[in-house]
C-alpha cells in the first residue's frame, strides 16, 4: 500500500494553501452541498493532480454526507510507483473524451453551468472583461485544441448565465483584446507559461470543469 496518508497534504483553495483536514472540516461543516462543492473540487483536483487516492474516497465521503452521488474512482494499482501519472492521464483522459462526445449544445450547457459556479463560489475572481481569455485558453488547451477565438466568442456568449454582469458581457472588442495581459503562442499551453497573470483564475475553473463532468459521470 502507499504511504500517502503519512504527509500532510496542504491543498491550494481560494489563493492560500490549507490543511486537508482544515478543508474537509469546511466542507463537512459548510450546510449544503452547493456551499461545500468549492471545497470537494479543491481536493479532487489535488487529488488527481498528485494521484492520491484517499482524497478523491474523502470528497465522495463529503458527497455522501449531502446525499449527492459519489464520483467514480478508477481501480489502481496502489504499489506502482506511477500511479500518480496513471491517474492523471485517467481522469484528464476521461475528460476530454467525454467532452469531444458531446453535442454544441451540450458544450454549452456545461460552459454556462461552470460560468455560474465560478461566480457563485468564486465572485471575486473574474472582475474584467478581458479575463475571458483565460476561459477561453482553458477550454482550448484543455479541452479542445482547434478551437478558434471567433468560434469561442459565440459559444460563450450563448453560454452566459442570466445575472452575468453586463460590464463582464464578452463581445468582439474583448476578443480582439486578447493577448495584451496574456501573449500565448499557438504552440504553447497556458499551464506551460513561466509566468501567467491569470493563472489562478484558470486553475479555478479547470477545477470547476473538472467537478462538473466528472461529477456528470456519477
Amino acid at each position: 500500500m502507499r504511504k500517502e496518508k503519512e504527509e500532510v497534504q496542504y491543498i491550494w483553495h481560494d489563493g492560500v494553501r490549507i490543511r486537508e483536514d482544515q478543508l474537509v472540516t469546511m466542507a463537512m461543516s459548510a450546510g449544503t452541498y452547493a456551499l461545500a462543492e468549492h471545497y470537494v473540487c479543491s481536493l479532487l483536483a489535488h487529488g488527481c493532480m498528485h494521484g492520491l487516492t484517499y482524497l478523491i474516497n474523502k470528497t465522495n465521503e463529503i458527497r455522501e454526507f449531502y446525499q449527492v452521488r459519489k464520483f467514480p474512482v478508477p481501480t489502481m494499482d496502489e504499489d506502482s510507483s506511477t500511479t500518480s501519472t496513471k491517474y492523471r492521464v485517467s481522469i484528464e483522459d476521461q475528460i476530454r473524451k467525454k467532452y469531444r462526445r458531446m453535442s454544441p449544445d451540450e458544450r454549452t450547457d456545461m460552459l454556462r453551468a461552470c460560468l455560474g459556479s465560478l461566480r457563485a463560489n468564486y465572485p471575486k475572481m473574474f472582475r474584467f472583461k478581458n479575463q475571458w481569455q483565460a476561459i477561453y485558453q482553458v477550454i482550448r488547451d484543455r479541452l479542445d485544441g482547434g478551437l478558434l477565438q471567433y468560434n469561442f466568442l459565440s459559444i460563450a456568449m450563448s453560454a452566459t448565465p442570466e445575472g452575468w454582469p453586463e460590464s463582464l458581457q464578452i463581445n468582439k472588442n474583448v476578443i480582439k483584446n486578447f493577448g495584451r495581459v496574456m501573449d500565448i503562442p499557438d504552440d504553447e499551453a497556458y499551464y506551460e507559461l513561466k509566468y501567467n497573470p491569470m493563472s489562478d483564475l484558470c486553475d479555478t475553473f479547470w477545477n470547476i470543469i473538472k467537478c462538473e463532468i466528472i461529477g456528470d459521470e456519477a
